[in-house]
């Protein structure tokens, strides 16, 4: 069997709580631990298991790799070695005996993660994962290949930034909205971004999507990855942040500013920042359709009113100039219209007028 047999699948989210519960059985906290150390540090860790359910229960402990299994943040445990470039489980020490936990009881285990003196910066990533059933390895040592069982099983993540002249450098792939063209209210805009890392060390975008109206004002404001998730070096991660709201019409314009890096003080290259701009139109036809009919109808009438006072204008002058006038042409009739329509014309503007100011500045 390969020393590249993967586990079989297993996968658990990068942004997650302090606390992960697998089926209904068990806990185990944190599932992230992610430190900046320097080389030829030991670090003193711990983690806590509990056993939620009301029986007792046996648990193993074993070390894997992990990378990330798609762009929403799952990360897929692999056999330990997998991921040589950015494998730490060599470095991690912890008991290889299993542990029984009675109904509801739980347990601290203390690990340590010696870094090696000639580590080199960029990031390092394991995990301890703890299942209900033993390991079933190939060969001798942690890093030899290994797959597991169907089990319940969980981990926590490791995470390191070796300090140091690391590559820190990222793009954004993608930035837009799920349509350009939203038609009813109230209504739901999802905004997808998508966020590469280039560097060999996880990074934690973090920043703002700014949406203004057609006018430059700002409207909203959302968070954009608020907790802190991280982008494993080489993959792309999807963010998506939701917009709601009863009313809307016309261009709205949305600025995604982002920024990410380690503090120079903190071993980094310092802080960077990211940009991306899109737009999308919000045309209720609830309101778009009154507003064509009161369009339709204002241009119709001043149509007949401009043929109406066309006709009155050469009936007066022919009248003064003492020439008989008829509104009534041969061959066919020819209505004269009221005055009533100027003033039907004029109220007519008045409110589409009102409607599209209340429309544009108000919403």
């Amino acid at each position: 069997m390969s020393n590249k047999k993967i586990f079989l699948p297993f996968l658990i989210f990068l942004l997650i709580p302090h606390s992960f519960v697998f089926g209904i059985a068990t806990r185990i906290s944190p599932v992230r631990i992610d430190r900046l150390v320097f080389p030829g540090q030991v670090l003193e860790e711990k983690i806590t298991i509990v056993n939620l359910s009301d029986s007792p229960n046996t648990y193993y402990f074993y070390l894997a790799d992990f990378r990330a299994g798609g762009e929403m943040g799952e990360a897929e445990l692999v056999a330990p070695g997998t991921e040589k470039e950015y494998s730490l489980v060599s470095w991690i020490k912890i008991t290889g005996e299993p542990i029984q936990l009675g109904p509801k009881e739980e347990k601290e285990i203390s690990f340590q993660i010696k870094i090696p003196d000639n580590a080199s910066p960029g990031g390092y990533y394991g995990a301890i994962v703890a299942a209900t059933a033993p390991p079933q390895l190939r060969g001798e040592g942690r890093e030899r290949g290994a797959v597991v069982g169907v089990a319940q099983q969980t981990a926590c993540l490791v995470l390191l930034q070796i300090a140091g002249p690391v590559e820190e450098e990222a793009m954004v792939r993608e930035f837009s909205t799920d349509k350009d063209f939203y038609f009813q209210i109230p209504f739901k805009i999802k905004f997808i971004s998508r966020i590469q890392n280039l560097g060999n060390v996880h990074i934690k975008p973090s920043g703002i999507i700014e949406i203004k109206n057609y006018f430059g004002k700002t409207i909203e404001t959302l968070p954009v990855n608020p907790d802190g998730a991280n982008v494993l070096p080489k993959t792309i991660r999807r963010f998506e942040n939701s917009w709601e709201k009863d009313i809307g019409f016309g261009r709205y314009t949305a600025s995604l500013a982002l920024t990410y890096g380690t503090p120079p003080d903190r071993g980094g290259q310092g802080i960077k920042s990211l940009y991306a701009q899109t737009s999308f139109w919000i045309l209720p036809l609830k309101i778009i359709l009154p507003i064509v009919a009161g369009i339709l109808t204002f241009v119709t009438i001043f149509v007949l009113f401009l043929r109406f006072y066309k006709q009155l204008a050469i009936k007066t002058a022919l009248e003064e100039a003492g020439i008989p006038f008829s509104l009534k042409p041969r061959g066919r009739k020819r209505p004269a219209l009221p005055l009533i329509l100027t003033f039907i014309l004029i109220l007519l503007a008045i409110l589409i007028i009102f409607a599209l100011i209340y429309l544009l500045f108000l919403i």
